[in-house]
């Protein structure tokens, strides 16, 4: 089966319809649902063919969203720890937001130091998201509520990757550390695993949304080397997925020479990847049942591309998938060719693969 699905990013959404992204967006969910309704009714008039919504990249899936769902604390993940452990929050209108970097790099050689688990959830920020979730339940019964870590009814819970977070928080640092202290690599590892695992059931409970997967943006972790990948990142892969769920994993970029180690983790039913990831060697490598996510490489895309470049992208990918499980993922941006990202869809439509058609909201 094939499938594909857009979304459109801050900056794209600011340079063309001056939409802001400024820091009422994330910490006011009422105000946030009348600008993301603002925002849908303008794509879907500006792309009445084309699945491209607005939705966090990679993270939102529209057959699990609705009309009348309000998103609390619709904050990154990692950033969301950053900022309950002290970071300074930082916005632009027309950029993702970001968190002051490296809070905790004081404490990489002190894990004895390290905030408890249960400090975060007592924090100013997860109160004040707590405070929200209780006023929204009662003022508007018939929304929906998305609480932290989630972006959609579906119940899958969403966090960064153990060296992604760790790097976010600590600092580069934490490269070197795996040579020269593995043990407190791991160590900071598990507690990354253990604040994550908390806060995903703290807002299961508080929003009545049991969790029931887990994507895993393990962005960085392209750095590491097989071993590294092995020994750092898969066992608090397969702890984080026998606890909850079924794992969707995404790697950023290549991510060819992970795939040996990341056929280690037990539960991964989808494997998200970007650019230059062979889907050939995804399928030699865990057959045709994992379903595959992919994303085109930024190169295809630029306005400077050749308009047949992404045409020989999709066509390679599509044999290399052999059959299987695909869902083709792609975000516009600012630079971004929206011939080409329109021309991919126009090309499954025209293979008789997949024929062009927006989805509602439910």
């Amino acid at each position: 089966m094939i499938k594909i699905q857009a979304s459109a990013s801050k900056g794209w959404l600011h340079q063309e319809a001056g939409f802001k992204f400024e820091k009422k967006y994330y910490f006011d969910p009422e105000f946030r649902w009348d600008q993301d309704h603002a925002i849908d009714q303008y794509l879907a008039e500006r792309f009445p063919h084309y699945p491209i919504y607005n939705m966090e990249s990679n993270l939102g899936q529209i057959e699990h969203t609705l009309e009348k769902q309000i998103i609390v604390g619709g904050i990154q993940p990692n950033l969301i720890i950053g900022l309950a452990a002290g970071a300074d929050f930082f916005c632009d209108p027309d950029k993702d937001s970001d968190i002051s970097i490296r809070p905790l790099e004081s404490l990489l050689h002190h894990p004895e130091k390290l905030p408890s688990v249960e400090s975060f959830l007592e924090s100013s920020l997860i109160k004040g998201f707590d405070a929200q979730i209780a006023e929204l339940k009662e003022t508007k019964p018939d929304y929906r509520i998305i609480p932290p870590y989630f972006w959609d009814t579906s119940g899958r819970a969403t966090i960064h990757g153990f060296i992604t977070t760790s790097m976010k928080l600590f600092g580069e640092d934490i490269f070197l550390l795996m040579i020269d202290d593995p043990d407190l690599v791991r160590e900071i590892h598990g507690w990354i695993t253990d604040v994550y695992r908390a806060l995903i059931d703290h807002y299961s409970k508080l929003a009545d949304l049991p969790a029931t997967a887990v994507h895993v943006g393990e962005c960085t972790g392209t750095l590491l080397s097989p071993d590294q990948y092995h020994d750092f990142i898969v066992p608090f892969a397969n702890r984080m997925g026998n606890e909850i769920g079924g794992l969707r994993w995404h790697s950023c970029g290549d991510s060819n020479h992970l795939l040996e180690p990341l056929s280690e983790v037990e539960t991964l039913k989808i494997l998200d990847t970007g650019s230059k990831t062979s889907v050939a060697n995804i399928r030699e490598e865990f057959g045709n049942t994992i379903e595959v996510n992919v994303a085109p490489p930024v190169d295809v895309l630029l306005e400077r591309s050749d308009p047949q470049d992404i045409e020989r992208w999709l066509d390679e990918t599509l044999d290399g998938n052999d059959g299987g499980p695909l869902k083709i993922v792609h975000h516009l941006e600012p630079g971004y060719s929206l011939d080409a990202n329109l021309r991919m869809h126009d090309q499954l439509d025209a293979k008789g693969l997949l024929p062009k058609a927006r989805r509602a909201k439910i």
